[in-house]
């Protein structure tokens, strides 16, 4: 390949010239035409590890110029290739550097899904190695995929079907392996199907899958698999951890959507009201839909969470006065003749809640959603702060669920303006259980002139840093200090992520223990 009269990056500079030259007289069919005479001609020089290494200057160079899909088209050839070298040694680096790689470069929607791509070409085009580390290279790469595939993935029956699939295929890949490594793959697919066939509101699957675990891998030697003993000990505590914790249906209090639908009713169908209507582009009431929205948002919500209890996964829950991003209900204030309708809706927009937004979904948080929001916190997004992780808590039961999540929660972020009644007593509890380092506080103070015209009310005392109620509590910062911010920037939040970091790297059976005991 010319090793002593040019570097790797010449050569794979000069290999990307000819594919540019290659492309702008054939287009596309360029393509095919660079593929052959690359994975044969040059392929030939050399070694396979300096191939591979002049392939991944070439990708590296091509991502340099801006061109990711064309870097991540040539790691997908030359996984295509790697799969017909004999040498064991060379397949498992090279399929190990390609999972590295695709790890590393895949940092948004699109190169996620480049990367995916890639992957699956790695590990299709290794089938049944004889060799033991291109196997272990392989279930690595699979196991990768799964990771980068789950990342983007839409929350539907077919995704979570899909996501389940990669997880079995990783586990019947090495099952009946004697080898320890492979072995531990195995146990690793296995747990992570369970987790998310139980995201998916299958529990008794998951169930049987985290008992299968137990009867499988029992016997092993512990020690002999770190994945081995890390999912044995989560399938054993998996058990208890679903059989204790439970939320129930959610509450949902329709008034704001129920006049929402007699005031549109009563448009369409009255002479007067019907051509503004329809200029509006019609406009129909979405209770029904909005409805089984929520259901299905509090049941995944809760799903979410009993798997990260079940796994011990660190989170965060974070509470808010509601009023902090909307108010809504039922006017008596003037209305507009012709228009009279007497259901209001107002939006606020904290400076605080764009880097809380960042937050919960950064890291597995869940918060408690507003049962009274007009369109249960799923209409228009106006910018408002909201959270992909929700809960609807019947107001009979909501403090029960609420001190259980702050028991077991490794942080809490508390985003209020005044001292309500249900935030004197999840302060008090977190106060009684020694949760206050624990517990950032983040003190807004949203102006709310409109909504107190149209929906007047009498709110609670304001909260303030020197308020007693919160000098048992250290961290505590003001809204304006996090706005216009990101996550990053914001030294509270990046202590929060360092103790969940810390929290992630305490001894498995001791953070399952304190799961466990905290759930009796």
């Amino acid at each position: 390949m010319g090793e002593d009269a040019f570097t790797a990056a010449e050569v794979a500079a000069a290999a990307v010239a000819k594919w540019d030259a290659m492309r702008q007289e054939a287009g596309r069919a360029g393509d095919e035409r660079f593929q052959s005479w690359y994975f044969t001609t040059v392929s030939g020089y050399g070694d396979p590890d300096t191939f591979a290494f002049v392939t991944f200057e070439a990708a590296a160079d091509l991502t340099a110029r801006g061109r990711a899909a064309d870097a991540f088209l040539l790691l997908g050839w030359l996984g295509e290739h790697i799969g017909r070298e004999p040498g064991g040694e060379v397949v498992a680096r090279t399929v190990m550097a390609l999972t590295d790689t695709c790890l590393t470069w895949a940092v948004d929607l699109e190169t996620n899904a480049h990367a995916v791509r890639v992957l699956r070409v790695v590990v299709d085009a290794v089938r049944a190695p004889d060799d033991v580390r291109v196997e272990r290279a392989v279930c690595r790469a699979l196991s990768s995929l799964g990771q980068l595939s789950s990342r983007h993935a839409a929350v539907d029956r077919a995704a979570i079907e899909e996501l389940a699939s990669l997880w079995r295929e990783l586990a019947g890949r090495c099952r009946g392996a004697a080898d320890p490594e492979l072995r531990g793959w195995c146990a690793h697919g296995m747990g992570n199907e369970a987790l998310v066939l139980l995201q998916a509101d299958r529990e008794p699957a998951a169930r049987r899958l985290f008992a299968a675990i137990v009867e499988e891998f029992a016997a092993d030697p512990p020690g002999s698999s770190e994945d081995v003993d890390v999912w044995l000990l989560r399938a054993r505590h998996a058990a208890g951890v679903l059989d204790r914790f439970h939320l129930g249906e959610p509450q949902l209090k329709l008034d704001y959507l129920e006049r929402q639908r007699h005031w549109d009713r009563r448009r369409r169908f009255s002479w007067r009201g019907f051509v503004p209507w329809l200029r509006a582009g019609a406009p129909r009431n979405q209770m029904r839909g909005l409805v089984r929205r929520a259901r299905a948002e509090h049941r995944k919500s809760a799903d979410a969470v009993r798997s990260w209890l079940c796994s011990g996964e660190p989170f965060v829950v974070l509470l808010r006065n509601f009023e902090l991003t909307e108010r809504s209900g039922t006017t008596s204030f003037p209305r507009d003749r012709d228009d009279p309708a007497d259901h209001v809706q107002v939006i606020n927009l904290s400076g605080a809640g764009p880097v809380l937004r960042e937050l919960s979904v950064s890291v597995p948080l869940v918060l408690v959603a507003s049962t009274t929001a007009a369109e249960l916190e799923l209409g228009h997004d106006w910018g408002q702060f909201t959270a992909p992780v929700r809960l609807y808590l019947p107001d009979e039961t909501w403090f029960d669920t609420v001190s259980t999540l702050l028991s077991v929660a490794d942080q809490v972020v508390v985003w209020a303006a005044e001292l309500t009644p249900g935030l004197t007593r999840e302060l008090d509890f977190l106060v009684s259980e020694r949760r206050t380092e624990d517990t950032l506080v983040v003190l807004d103070g949203v102006a709310d002139p409109l909504s107190q015209v149209f929906l007047p009310r009498t709110g609670g005392e304001r909260l303030t840093a020197d308020h007693p109620v919160l000098a048992p509590f250290p961290h505590v910062v003001g809204a304006a200090e996090l706005a216009g911010r990101r996550m990053a920037e914001c030294a509270p939040l990046v202590r929060v992520l360092h103790r969940l970091d810390r929290a992630q790297e305490a001894p498995l059976d001791q953070r399952l223990a304190d799961i466990s005991a905290r759930l009796a």
